[in-house]
């Protein structure tokens, strides 16, 4: 599998295990999972690697504020978490590094979203490096 073809989750929370599912369904889709036990964590791998979307558990509540001042502009599209009585809904805050916000999504729809997220972020790979479209050889 081509780089290009390698789309980068960055799981930015308190606990690795608050992810267990969400990575695993990633995983399964053929995402790349990195976590990031603290923002200055976060920081250090988005300067070391190429991330697509970001997913935040963490409980501070002005991490997602310096989240969005870092990824705004970028390519990169980020999702937090909200607690619900029996786990967690995702918000989007940025889709493709500009603000996407909406109403929050069950895990059922944002596995949806995940899905023509990353199949976005694919067309785009290949458009930008000339190769055509990937689902057409």
């Amino acid at each position: 599998m081509e780089d290009r073809d390698i789309v980068r989750v960055l799981l930015v929370g308190d606990n690795p295990q608050s992810f267990s599912p969400s990575r695993k369904l990633l995983e399964r889709s053929g995402c790349e999972c990195h976590f990031a036990g603290s923002l200055e964590a976060a920081k250090d791998l988005l300067h070391l690697w190429r991330f697509d979307i970001v997913l935040s558990m963490q409980a501070v509540g002005d991490t997602i504020q310096k989240l969005v001042g870092l990824l705004s502009g970028s390519h990169i599209s980020l999702f937090s978490s909200l607690r619900v009585e029996e786990g967690f809904w995702w918000l989007p805050v940025l889709q493709f590094g500009r603000e996407s916000y909406g109403p929050a999504l069950r895990v059922g729809e944002f596995t949806h979203v995940l899905d023509d997220l990353r199949e976005q972020i694919r067309l785009h790979r290949y458009a930008s490096h000339g190769a055509g479209d990937p689902r057409h050889p």
